[in-house]
């Protein structure tokens, strides 16, 4: 099934692309500085902005004649397929991201998280999981 241009609404997304350590200060070894590490966060490309049909749904965990279903998601984004380059720890948000100083989105501020990808012939379903708030 092709998307109605009329039913897309603009949003924005970020793709996760691994592990990064956070540094607090660096300290001399050997007359060299060496970072000091305190922990590591995760870390995403920067944010893009994209049109898309979200369906905001919600959904129950169950046993299926054929193995588990989707399990609990509270929306659905439908593209045309190939349109988006959604993995699933994609982060998802409904209005322009706040960014931090660095001009850097802030993954916390993030309204969704892709769970899953559902496919078909000329369809690709991103199912969201609504993150927590944390301010």
């Amino acid at each position: 099934m092709r998307q109605l241009r009329k039913n897309e609404r603009t949003m924005y997304y970020a793709n996760y692309v691994g592990v990064e350590d956070i540094v607090s200060g660096y300290t001399e070894v050997d007359g060299n500085l060496v970072p000091i590490k305190v922990g590591t966060t995760q870390s995403y490309a920067p944010i893009c902005q994209f049109k898309a049909n979200l369906s905001v749904n919600s959904g129950n965990t169950y046993q299926a004649e054929f193995g588990l279903d989707i399990g609990e998601y509270n929306a659905i984004v439908s593209a045309n397929k190939g349109e988006l380059p959604f993995t699933e720890q994609t982060l998802i948000w409904t209005k322009e991201p706040e960014t931090d100083a660095e001009g850097k989105a802030k993954p916390e501020t993030a309204d969704y998280r892709v769970i899953a990808i559902k496919t078909s012939i000329n369809e690709e379903r991103f199912i969201l999981k609504a993150r927590v708030s944390e301010g």
